[in-house]
């Protein structure tokens, strides 16, 4: 995790009561990986610290060493059915990410997550069948490498995912134990009842049996998948429910894959609060997904009408999320911040379509600490929101509209119900946005743009700047030594008089004037006094000079 938020007196409070919680981690030492990104002009001034205002921390954690790649990018999930199809078959493939790694280079992004491509009877892929063979809807292994050493021309990393907990109801393994205690693979699974015919499962989802760890031989085998595939040269694995699969397994997989590439990365997803993710910093991964900020931010992952970026929850309630990480994650954690992923009702629905709102929620995105994450199609403001009954999460994970007319070459149509959210010639496709100035996407790319130019909104610190008497706006400073950023946020669906005291913060005494980056409108400051008049629903990130 970078040097995170300021919030000296919150911080202090949590660690008393968080303190016991704090475990010591180690980990192998990691090579950074030199950039070669734009870096801030020679004209923005040095910034210093004023000693006095350094807020005295809480006795640190031992630090842990992660890839520095990770910290300086952002990242990009793809649903890779829905994606791109390079054979007309309808459905996305590798070799159709292949084909628009130049458009995701075009974002900014520095790495991509797949979710899983591995053998399946499902439409998601979280239920294997196979952990050595690709699906053939989406290609194959050589499909794959292409794909990796495509991305890797680009500077792009991959992601993989890797499904530990489970496996699928029609996986071999599980056919042959179903009911047959002779079964070599007897073992494997969590049976409840003698017959080993009733079973553990996730979310007690019958297709999706829970695997025996405290079995030796799952545990190698899961570790044998995972050096497999790492010889295809991808660059780490998002894993996927870590909470059901005991920490002496992660411990294990992080020293054996860590022998071999020490930059690999191994992002959790512990969908839970901040004390209970502090225990997979210990020895296990180097990121996880701050599903706690994420829930502060939306309120719900599946229930909209409770979002921050609506203006229905303050922005108050973040403060302490970001100090009780600053406690108990080690120093060198990292967490990776969004505010959609394949599970959860998409952002654009979160704030009932209104593009200004979701122009918000991509200025809090990347200007937040952490690595930040885009899911495909957030970026041209997709919509979707899961049916509850019977459950359904395909209208989350509808096909990228590429076209005004939804229809063109490599767009996909395995999903396309009549009630779909994407229908054509409705503003939401690249088409539609690709330099378009002022449309969500080109924000996107200027967002992304500056995130990877500025190290201060990459690792800087960040301190909340107060705003008495206006719950829902928010306002932080980011700053290092190169640069400084002041984002401020208006939730409310009137316009707010701001005035932002700067004095209050570590930034040292001077003259400086504000930029917005988006617009370009320039600010000037009374002394360290910065007012604002900002319409209903919207915000600036503004650069001090």
């Amino acid at each position: 995790m970078p040097n995170v938020a300021r919030f000296p007196i919150l911080a202090t409070l949590v660690f008393s009561f968080l303190l016991a919680a704090c475990a010591s981690s180690a980990a192998p030492t990691v090579t950074p990986i030199t950039r070669s990104t734009l870096l801030p002009s020679a004209s923005s001034p040095t910034l210093t610290p004023r000693p006095t205002l350094t807020p005295t921390r809480a006795p640190a954690l031992p630090a842990i060493q992660t890839p520095a790649w990770f910290r300086d990018i952002v990242l990009y999930e793809i649903f890779p059915r829905s994606f791109y199809d390079s054979n007309g078959d309808g459905i996305g493939d590798l070799q159709g990410i292949t084909a628009k790694l130049d458009y995701i280079q075009s974002l900014g992004v520095g790495a991509i997550w797949l979710t899983p491509i591995f053998a399946s009877p499902s439409y998601h892929g979280y239920d294997t069948t196979d952990y050595y063979q690709i699906h053939p809807d989406f290609g194959t292994e050589a499909d794959l490498r292409e794909l990796v050493s495509a991305a890797h021309q680009r500077h792009i990393r991959v992601l993989l995912d890797f499904v530990a907990a489970h496996t699928s109801n029609q996986h071999p393994f599980f056919k042959d134990a179903y009911g047959n205690l002779n079964s070599q693979y007897a073992d494997w699974y969590r049976w409840t009842n003698a017959a080993h015919t009733q079973y553990e499962s996730f979310a007690s989802n019958d297709i999706m049996p829970s695997l025996n760890y405290d079995n030796p031989a799952v545990q190698q085998y899961m570790i044998d998948v995972a050096k497999y595939w790492m010889k295809t040269g991808i660059d780490g694995y998002r894993c996927d429910y870590v909470l059901n699969v005991p920490h002496a397994f992660w411990k294990r997989l992080r020293a054996e894959l860590k022998s071999i590439n020490p930059d690999f990365l191994l992002l959790g997803e512990a969908w839970t609060n901040a004390l209970g993710i502090q225990p997979y910093y210990a020895d296990e991964f180097d990121a996880t997904f701050d599903f706690p900020l994420y829930g502060d931010i939306q309120g719900s992952h599946d229930q909209i009408g409770n979002s921050i970026l609506l203006g229905l929850r303050s922005p108050d309630v973040m403060d302490g999320t970001l100090a009780a990480e600053q406690v108990l994650y080690p120093p060198g954690a990292q967490r990776v911040e969004f505010i959609e992923n394949h599970d959860t009702d998409r952002a654009m629905s979160q704030v009932k379509g209104d593009m200004r709102r979701a122009k918000l929620g991509a200025l809090l995105l990347l200007t937040l600490p952490g690595t930040p994450m885009i899911y495909y199609g957030e970026e041209i403001g997709m919509s979707g929101v899961k049916r509850s009954s019977p459950r359904d999460d395909k209208p989350l994970r509808e096909p990228m509209d590429w076209y005004a007319a939804e229809a063109g070459p490599g767009m996909t149509n395995w999903y396309k119900p009549p009630d779909r959210n994407n229908q054509p010639n409705d503003g939401v496709s690249v088409e539609e946005q690709v330099g378009k100035p002022g449309s969500l996407l080109e924000d996107y790319r200027a967002l992304v743009a500056l995130r990877n130019a500025s190290s201060a909104l990459r690792t800087g610190a960040m301190e909340k700047i107060a705003l008495p008497g206006n719950p829902n706006a928010y306002a932080y400073l980011r700053r290092d030594s190169t640069a400084a950023f002041v984002v401020v946020l208006n939730f409310e669906d009137k316009s707010l008089l701001l005035t932002l005291d700067l004095g209050a913060t570590s930034l040292p005494d001077g003259r400086y004037t504000a930029t917005d980056v988006l617009s370009k409108r320039v600010f000037n400051l009374a002394g360290l006094k910065l007012s604002l008049n900002l319409d209903a629903a919207t915000g600036y990130a503004l650069q001090l000079k």
